[in-house]
C-alpha cells in the first residue's frame, strides 16, 4: 500500500512541462489533446506499475506497456524536451518495475535508443544531452536492484512468518502431547484407586481412606505436573516412574517385576515417559496379571523394554494398531530424542513396547 501511494505521489512531476506548454497559447484543441495524453499516461503507468507490486510473480500487461511508451512519443512533439525528461523516470520504473529480468536487458536498452534518437528530432543536440541515455541506464539499474531487495525482504517477512506459525503449531503439539500422556497416567491410576476404595469401603474402611487418599495426593500432582508442562520445563524422573509405575499396577492387580541397569543421566527422561505410557496401557486396557520392565545399555544404544501378559493397547480412533494417541505422541518423543519405539505382540503371547536410543558418546 505504502508503494502504491508513494508511486502515485511521483506522478506530480508530470506537471513539470505544463507552464511552458501554458504560456504558448496553445489552442482549445491542443490542451484537450494534451490533457488527454497526459491522462491516458497516468492511467497506463498506474496498471502497469500496480499489477507489478502488487502481483510481483504476474507480469503487467506487455500492451499497457507497450502504449505508454505509444503515448509518450506521441506528446513529445507537443510537450518538447521537458516532457521526455519527466517521462523517462517513470518509463524507467515501469520497465524495470513490469517485465522479468530476461527481457530487461533488451526494454532497456530500447528506451535509451529512444531517447537518444528523439533528441535530434526536436532540435535538441545530443552533445549537450548526452547525460540522459546514460542516467537512463544507472536509474535502470538502480530500480532494479531496489526491486530485487524489497522481494528479498518480502520472501524473509514470509519465511519469518511460516516459522513463527510453525513454532505456534509445535508448541501446540507438545502442550496436547504432555497433556495427554500426564494427565492420561494420573486419571487412570485415579480411577483404579477409587474403583477399588468403592469396593472396600465397607469391607476395609481403612485400606478404602487409604486410598483415597493416594488419589487425593495423586490429584495434586497431576495438577503440579500441568503446571510444569504448561510452563515448558517438565521432566520426568526415572526412578520416580518407576516407583509409580509399581505402585499403579499393585493397585491393579499386576505384578511387576523390574531389572534396571546404570543408564546415561541425559536419556533417563524420554526413558521416563517410555516407562510412564506403558504402565498406563497396562493398567487401562491390558487386563494383564504379570509386567516386566527392563532398562540399561547394549550395543551403543540404551533400551527400555516393557512386557506384559495381556492383549495389548486397544488402538483408538485414527490409531494405525500402534494404541492411539498415547503411543503416537511417545513416539514422537523418542524420535525427537533420535530413537526408534516399536511395539506389538510379544512372543508367547503378551504385548511388548521397546525403545531405543543413542548414546550420545556411542561411535
Amino acid at each position: 500500500m505504502k508503494g502504491r501511494l508513494w508511486t502515485s505521489v511521483y506522478l506530480v512531476a508530470l506537471v513539470w512541462p505544463m507552464p511552458a506548454f501554458l504560456a504558448s497559447a496553445p489552442s482549445a484543441s491542443a490542451v484537450v489533446v494534451v490533457a488527454a495524453g497526459v491522462t491516458g499516461f497516468v492511467v497506463l503507468y498506474l496498471r502497469v506499475v500496480w499489477t507489478a507490486l502488487v502481483r510481483p510473480h504476474r507480469n503487467a500487461t506487455p500492451y499497457a506497456l507497450a502504449l505508454l511508451y505509444v503515448v509518450t512519443a506521441a506528446m513529445a512533439p507537443i510537450l518538447g524536451e521537458m516532457w521526455l525528461f519527466a517521462t523517462s523516470y517513470f518509463l524507467i520504473t515501469a520497465v524495470a518495475t513490469a517485465l522479468p529480468e530476461r527481457v530487461l536487458p533488451v526494454a532497456a536498452g530500447a528506451t535509451v535508443v529512444a531517447l537518444t534518437l528523439a533528441l535530434p528530432l526536436l532540435d535538441r543536440p545530443l552533445a549537450e544531452y548526452w547525460w540522459m541515455p546514460l542516467q537512463t541506464v544507472v536509474f535502470t539499474a538502480a530500480i532494479r536492484a531496489f526491486l530485487r531487495l524489497e522481494s528479498a525482504n518480502r520472501a524473509l517477512s514470509e519465511a519469518n512468518v511460516k516459522v513463527e506459525r510453525l513454532a505456534v503449531d509445535n508448541e501446540r503439539l507438545r502442550f496436547a502431547r504432555d497433556m495427554h500422556d500426564l494427565l492420561g497416567h494420573s486419571l487412570a491410576v485415579m480411577t483404579v484407586k477409587s474403583q477399588l476404595a468403592g469396593r472396600l469401603a465397607v469391607a476395609d474402611p481403612e485400606r478404602a481412606r487409604a486410598e483415597m487418599e493416594e488419589v487425593e495426593e495423586l490429584s495434586r500432582q497431576a495438577l503440579s505436573e500441568v503446571r510444569e508442562a504448561i510452563a515448558g520445563y517438565r521432566e520426568l524422573s526415572l526412578p520416580e516412574e518407576l516407583d509409580g509405575a509399581r505402585r499403579a499396577l499393585g493397585t491393579a492387580g499386576v505384578r511387576l517385576e523390574v531389572a534396571a541397569g546404570p543408564l546415561p543421566a541425559d536419556v533417563e527422561p524420554v526413558l521416563a515417559w517410555v516407562v510412564r505410557e506403558a504402565a498406563t496401557n497396562v493398567v487401562r486396557h491390558s487386563g494383564a496379571r504379570r509386567c516386566h520392565i527392563r532398562l540399561g545399555v547394549e550395543g551403543g544404544e540404551a533400551y527400555a523394554e516393557v512386557r506384559d501378559d495381556g492383549r495389548g493397547p486397544a488402538p483408538g480412533p485414527g490409531a494405525d494398531g500402534g494404541g492411539g494417541n498415547g503411543l503416537r505422541g511417545l513416539a514422537e518423543r523418542v524420535h525427537v530424542a533420535g530413537g526408534t519405539l516399536d511395539g506389538g505382540p510379544a512372543e508367547g503371547g503378551g504385548f511388548l513396547l521397546s525403545a531405543r536410543l543413542p548414546l550420545a558418546d556411542a561411535p
